[in-house]
């Protein structure tokens, strides 16, 4: 006699789990599509399991032929489920089927023959018999187990062998199931007349369910569309398979600068509504938000997504309705197709970042393509993270030199410091290709910090040699939210004997940085003796309230102003000039090229000159050669 007593509860807890699934929002992906088959495998093996126990214990009051049939369904179907587990197993650690013909052939061999040999049993009684007295297992009923059980250690040799890549929490949930199910098929082996396998079997679809394929973490809680982890699982699968895709993704122009225009419950209610226009115009499209106003719309390769632009940008036209208020929105549109190799989602991700802010920055609602050369930025931007890592780690970021003259007799009176990096591949990487990246890494703290030591041991070797005065070194902004920046920076002029006014410390002002917390850290360190000068002048993000606020010395014009004063001259130029000395600051201009623009720039009142006709940027090295000699030293 059977016990089926955990049979009704496995049962009922299953339905529920699959009704759920059932009505959530679902990713179309190999993943979620193996998982359903799964369910709808697991629902079957538990009702022919039930029906067929039933009906063997009551054998007498159901004809041979209805016997055979239920006991040949139940069997059919616990060996789809186990291979319906190992499938899942591929799916999760996104395997190509081609690349394991002879274990795949294997499993869906044996899965083939387990099956025939269930389905000739009514005649050859070869998994089973039933005659007058009931039900007997046949000769060959121990397949079913040896096809379970070979989907499960090749499921658990495939996660050894290609599950390093995946995260711990993922390794060992994959192998948790896995032993669940063997645990499973032991019991069932050493006690086969208690019908408990399903109860293992649905503790390792719950498994699944709770890690891999819960609607919940893959829907946005405010839109009701996919999120950005619903989109990173989306390609990262199509990339690992190899899949066809094509995308459109478009981001609402100053996303930041319209919630606090229209008020944050606003701008979350026209979002609500951008998101229910977009479900009900493209219901066959899965749709994606990332957060931040930016939307991405997948479709498959083929499909005109020309026709979706131009609806969306038609629509965005007129306003949304945000309760009581119209939202005036500009939107800036991204696309991107199958023939964009990425390598990895990441990859795929910070390349559709940076064309959201690309197009953030364009004027009109224009769609900008994802291809190859972006994917070739994002390599390039890669190895440049690369370049600046080894860098730092062995200390071997350089520093060059530009000297900095007196206006009037032109004579060596400081130099500006200027970062460089070498690398093996890259060559020589300028400062506007990795100041940027190191900020927004972090890593601009350490490299400031090696560029500024550099600085003094030369300062404190030279200075009497050369003639120096000071030395400027750019100092960033991010640097600045460092709170142990002063005290760093005065340790190490103390560490080489040098007077910390011979340092001069280049700042930009910035829009998007904290204004305050700049401003603190430089009255700090100006009480310990260092002197600031404003970089950049005249490029538009400073202005004159913000400026009279700072610790200045010494104000530098940037050379766009500089050059567009000799293209077309104007009053910018001497304006700046007489505001900077207002302030009591001495004048410094950038980019001087020629002889002449140096005359005039000393007539107009420019204290200290900086440019190529004196000379460009060099090494260390070269620029003591160069002014040694110079000097008559």
């Amino acid at each position: 006699m059977w016990n089926i007593e955990y049979t009704i509860p496995t049962f009922l807890i299953l339905l529920i789990l699959l009704i759920y699934y059932a009505v959530r929002p679902k990713l179309k992906t190999r993943v979620n599509r193996t998982f359903s088959w799964l369910l709808a495998a697991d629902v079957a093996t538990m009702f022919f399991d039930y029906v067929s126990t039933i009906m063997d214990v009551y054998h007498g009051s159901y004809s041979i032929p209805a016997l055979y049939v239920a006991n040949t369904l139940f069997f059919v179907c616990f060996m789809l489920r186990s291979y319906l587990f190992y499938r899942m197993t591929v799916s999760v650690l996104e395997l190509r089927f081609e690349k394991m013909k002879w274990s795949c052939g294997i499993a869906v061999g044996l899965l083939l023959l387990s099956v025939a040999i269930a389905v000739l049993s009514p005649w050859k009684q070869t998994m089973f018999s039933i005659d007058q007295e009931g039900y007997h297992s046949g000769p060959f009923y121990n397949v079913l187990y040896i096809q379970f059980l070979y989907c499960i250690l090749l499921s658990i040799v495939l996660l050894f062998r290609f599950g390093r890549a995946m995260s711990k929490f993922d390794f060992v949930t994959v192998l948790i199931y896995n032993l669940l199910l063997l645990l499973g098929l032991v019991i069932r082996y050493l006690m086969p007349k208690v019908v408990i396998m399903n109860m293992f079997c649905l503790l390792a679809i719950f498994v699944v369910f709770l890690n891999f394929e819960n609607p919940e973490h893959f829907i946005d809680k405010k839109t009701g569309l996919f999120s950005r982890t619903a989109l990173e699982t989306t390609m990262n699968e199509l990339i690992a398979t190899g899949g066809m895709r094509q995308m459109l993704g478009f981001v609402i122009k100053n996303y930041v600068e319209n919630r606090e225009l229209y008020g944050g419950r606003q701008m979350d209610a026209g979002i609500v509504s951008i998101a229910a226009y977009l479900k009900e115009t493209f219901p066959k499209y899965t749709i994606y938000y990332l957060r931040s106003g930016q939307f991405v719309i997948g479709m498959q390769d083929g499909e005109d997504v020309e026709k979706v632009y131009e609806a969306i940008r038609d629509r965005f036209q007129n306003p949304w309705k945000a309760e009581d208020a119209n939202l005036f929105l500009q939107v800036g549109f991204v696309t991107e197709n199958s023939h964009t190799r990425f390598q990895h989602v990441a990859q795929f991700i910070d390349c559709l970042q940076d064309a959201f802010r690309r197009v953030d920055n364009l004027r009109k609602s224009e769609c900008l393509v994802l291809d190859e050369s972006r994917r070739q930025e994002w390599m390039h931007r890669l190895a440049v993270k690369r370049a600046i890592e080894n860098a730092i780690s062995e200390n071997r970021v350089e520093v060059y030199l530009q000297p900095i003259v007196d206006a009037g007799t032109y004579t060596l009176v400081g130099a500006e410091a200027l970062a460089r990096i070498t690398d093996t591949e890259l060559g020589l990487i300028m400062p506007r290709d990795f100041i940027q990246i190191a900020e927004k890494n972090g890593s601009i703290i350490t490299l400031g910090e090696q560029i500024f030591r550099k600085t003094c041991a030369f300062f404190a070797e030279y200075r009497e040699q050369l003639g120096l005065q000071w030395i400027n070194v750019n100092l960033s902004p991010i640097q600045c939210m460092d709170s142990d920046l002063p005290m760093q920076f005065s340790a190490i002029v103390n560490e080489y004997h040098i007077p910390p006014e011979g340092i001069h410390l280049e700042i930009t002002e910035q829009q998007n940085v904290d204004s305050d917390s700049m401003n603190e850290c430089i009255h700090e360190m100006r009480k310990m003796g260092f002197s600031f000068v404003l970089d950049d002048y005249g490029t538009g993000y400073s202005n004159m309230e913000r400026i009279r606020k700072l610790p200045l010395i010494n104000v530098k014009i940037d050379m766009s102003l500089v050059w567009e004063y000799f293209r077309t001259p104007d009053p910018m130029l001497p304006l700046c000039i007489n505001l900077a000395q207002n302030i009591g600051a001495s004048v410094t201009a950038e980019g001087v090229e020629e002889r002449h623009m140096a005359e005039e720039l000393h007539r107009q009142g420019c204290d200290y000159l900086q440019g190529y006709y004196f000379s460009p940027p060099v090494p260390m090295e070269d620029f003591v050669r160069k002014y040694r000699l110079d000097s008559g030293n």
